[in-house]
């Protein structure tokens, strides 16, 4: 049997069809067919049943997928432990993270580590679901705001972001805050749906606005930024990204704030590589040296 045939094999399980496979493992689908075909020889059994909406896992195939991942894992780990000694950094690393931290943090300072090592190939996945919920070999790297609960992973603190409520100037001169104290009651409020569900953020909001009308929901922080700037109503926003937003007014600051971790969280098959650490440290840089607007600086207060 040979290892790149288990490597079309898990691209094919992962993708659903041979399109989407080909594109992962850059060959053309009537070569991954034709790696299937003799894995299935090889192994003397069915691996998929080929449907019209794509390849299906037979019970044959579901209990390779362990077994194909765990081979996965360990050449993964063999090209960590011998790549790059001979001091340059190359290679692709995959990292996901959040759009606040996306659009605010990350992608601003990647020229410079481009820059730095220009033999590194960078995927960005912005992308709300859990990191542990995603496949394994789908990213190396998360840069999250919560900490995945089942998994190989290596997890580490390595900052905290600010979030407070936030609405448009518009809005509050229609609907002013009268209230010196919480709850703030008798506005639109603009929800988080999945997948940030798993965030506090919903919870953070009901425990600062009570009675409210939940108007409209979303499920990124992006569109939950639109949505205040069309005047749809209140909403709980990260202030690295809602604090730079014109027309945008944080709602009683002193009140309403809340801290959260960010996360750096590591495949562990994938920790030791040169390119994994050169990467790791770049995104521990810029959170220490972004925290003071992670943090919330100085708002602009209603």
């Amino acid at each position: 049997m040979n290892w790149n045939d288990v490597r079309y094999f898990l691209a094919v399980t992962r993708q659903g069809g041979l399109t989407a496979a080909a594109r992962e493992v850059k060959a053309s689908a009537s070569t991954v067919a034709r790696r299937i075909e003799t894995l299935e020889f090889a192994l003397k059994t069915r691996l998929f049943e080929r449907r019209p909406e794509g390849y299906e896992l037979t019970d044959a195939g579901r209990a390779m997928v362990e077994k194909a991942t765990a081979i996965e894992t360990a050449m993964h780990e063999l090209e960590g432990s011998f790549c790059g000694h001979d001091g340059s950094v190359s290679g692709t690393v995959r990292i996901i993270t959040v759009d606040a931290l996306a659009h605010r943090l990350l992608m601003p300072s990647l020229p410079a580590l481009q820059e730095a090592y220009p033999d590194l190939s960078l995927g960005v996945v912005v992308n709300a679901a859990s990191f542990a919920q995603l496949p394994q070999r789908e990213t190396d790297i998360g840069l999250r705001l919560c900490r995945p609960e089942q998994g190989n992973y290596v997890v580490r603190r390595i900052g905290m972001i600010a979030f407070g409520l936030y609405a448009s100037s518009d809005y509050l001169k229609r609907y002013p805050v009268r209230e010196d104290q919480l709850p703030i009651t008798g506005h639109r409020l603009i929800t988080w749906g999945d997948p940030l569900s798993f965030l506090s953020l919903p919870k953070t909001l009901r425990s600062w606005v009570d009675s409210g009308v939940a108007n409209l929901t979303v499920d990124s922080m992006q569109a939950q930024l639109l949505a205040m700037k069309a005047g749809n109503g209140m909403g709980v926003l990260p202030c690295i990204l809602a604090d730079k937003e014109e027309g945008l007014v944080r709602v009683k600051p002193d009140l309403c704030r809340q801290e959260d971790p960010i996360w750096l969280i590591v495949h562990e098959g994938v920790r030791g590589a040169k390119r994994i650490r050169v990467v790791c440290e770049f995104l521990e840089t810029i959170v220490k040296q972004g925290q003071r607007a992670l943090s919330g600086g100085i708002p602009n207060e209603h």
